[in-house]
């Protein structure tokens, strides 16, 4: 049940709203990390269609659901809509197939602690559940029963939630007795090639035991094989008014470019296809461009505002019509993207 309830809590942060980001959570990443996800609620929050949509969840709210709201706000001085920033989700390089994996979640806001605990102490329903206990002078928040998840503050502005060896982890980099993720060099290069100002973005180096996976896969799936090359990935999205994707895939050696660009086309027909009913999916698939250059894969979408205003118009007034109305204007997949040319790939850089 604790698990539970700090699974609980993250989602409720995944899920709110927050104003823009003030600090780099990566810096308290610890260096064994393999992987970064990172969410800047504060951009995405500034859009229109955003903003729309939290406007109109907040008006369906029953009387029931605003008290419930209302009452945790007053509780714990914290409005998601107000007060969480910045999210960054962090995986280890631990073998998959391992009983326990470790990972953690760093937010950044602005927290009322006192006030957060106390309100978790006086809670009936949560005393039941966990406790407020002490960690290396910090209160932290764990189950009663034997869990292998806990939540802590490291100060009014930073909160980790995660397995235990991952928060402490993070105390130790918090602390300078440990190495952040900045220091690994392979990773800190990642770094510098994705745009780390994006709405949300993400990079990772591929550990040897998920590269073994792929390959052994591929004796079912020999598409899968091409992707056990990958030795890194990176990818950003921007979505405040047009559509912006970037993805981007490092391979060991030049000659193992020609196997994934084949097979990421191969993937890219197969959605195509599968997207076939909807053509509206397929008109925004048609404008994914996949280009190669050295060792590097990239696919790249950009769909503009007036573009994505178009399509959503499509879809309202196809689904006006009711089920099985046809299309407006058939759309036909446009083919795969040619073999890679090897051709310099612009550098996703700051």
């Amino acid at each position: 049940m604790a698990k539970k309830i700090l699974l609980a809590t993250v989602f409720l942060f995944v899920l709110s709203g927050f104003t823009a980001f003030a600090a780099d959570l990566t810096q308290l990443v610890p260096e064994t990390a393999a992987f970064i996800f990172s969410i800047n609620m504060g951009k995405i929050v500034s859009s229109e269609s955003v903003k729309k949509q939290i406007d109109d969840g907040l008006a369906k709210q029953t009387p029931d659901q605003k008290k419930v709201f209302d009452e945790f706000v007053q509780k714990t001085g914290i409005d998601p809509f107000k007060h969480l920033k910045e999210i960054v989700v962090f995986l280890s390089a631990k073998d998959p197939k391992a009983e326990k994996q470790e990972g953690g979640v760093l937010i950044n806001g602005t927290f009322e602690v006192a006030k957060i605990l106390d309100a978790i102490k006086n809670d009936e329903k949560a005393k039941q559940d966990v406790i407020v206990d002490k960690l290396d002078g910090l209160d932290v928040i764990k189950g009663k029963k034997e869990t292998d998840m806990m939540g802590l503050f490291l100060d009014g502005n930073t909160g980790v939630v995660g397995a235990n060896a991952s928060v402490k982890a993070v105390i130790d980099v918090k602390n300078a007795k440990a190495k952040n993720i900045t220091t690994n060099a392979a990773f800190a290069n990642l770094l510098k090639k994705v745009d780390t100002s994006a709405s949300v973005w993400g990079a990772g180096l591929i550990p040897q035991t998920i590269k073994d996976k792929l390959a052994e896969q591929a004796k079912n799936n020999p598409q899968t094989g091409p992707l056990a090359a990958l030795n890194a990935i990176f990818f950003s999205f921007n979505f405040e008014t047009d559509l912006i994707v970037n993805v981007t895939g490092e391979v060991d050696k030049k000659e193992s470019m020609e196997a994934l660009m084949t097979s990421v086309n191969g993937f890219l027909a197969m959605l195509k296809m599968l997207a076939g009913p909807t053509p509206e999916a397929v008109e925004i698939l048609n404008m994914i461009k996949v280009e190669g250059a050295d060792t590097a894969a990239k696919i790249t979408l950009n769909v503009p505002k007036a573009k994505l205003d178009e399509v959503k118009k499509k879809i309202e007034e196809r689904m006006k019509a009711g089920p099985g109305a046809p299309p407006s204007t058939p759309v036909v997949p446009a083919p795969s993207t040619p073999e890679p040319t090897q051709t310099p790939v612009p550098d996703q850089g700051k």
